[in-house]
């Protein structure tokens, strides 16, 4: 059964600004093994964090309730395969909400052009039986302080 949808769309250029000369962004938003995977990409690293910066919105959505307290993107990690498709791995408060929620799977696409990376997550698993109080964004960052 499918729990929720997202998509997101992020353009490249504004993600690579982010990015020069200040590993902040990534560290704060992305996991050590992503952290890796971006910085092998070398000449196709901006492209790589925007995509996957997509992709964690676009799971945020699919979860139903976008970045907050209990979705949180430094908690979605998304990786390639040896093939290289891409998965989703949750971790911390984001992991038990979507165990809460009966999602078991999450799928992933992602593609990126020169300007733009875009994302569509698909949430699967058992009806919906998600009763958790869930916090907007606004929440969030105030509870990270």
């Amino acid at each position: 059964m499918i729990y929720g949808i997202g998509t997101d769309i992020v353009e490249i250029a504004r993600i690579q600004k982010v990015c020069e000369g200040n590993n902040r962004f990534l560290k704060r938003y992305y996991t050590e093994r992503e952290q890796e995977m971006i910085c092998q990409r070398k000449q196709r690293g901006a492209a790589c964090a925007a995509v996957n910066f997509a992709g964690k919105e676009a799971v945020a959505k699919a979860l139903k309730t976008g970045i907050c307290v209990k979705v949180r993107l430094e908690q979605i990690e998304i990786l390639r395969g040896k093939a290289g498709e891409p998965y989703v791995v949750l971790y911390g408060e984001t992991k038990i909400y979507a165990q809460e929620c009966g999602v078991e799977k999450i799928h992933i696409s992602l593609s990126d052009s020169s300007s733009v990376a875009i994302a569509y997550a698909v949430a699967e698993g058992k009806e919906n039986t998600c009763q958790s109080d869930v916090r907007s964004h606004k929440d969030y960052e105030s509870a990270k302080k």
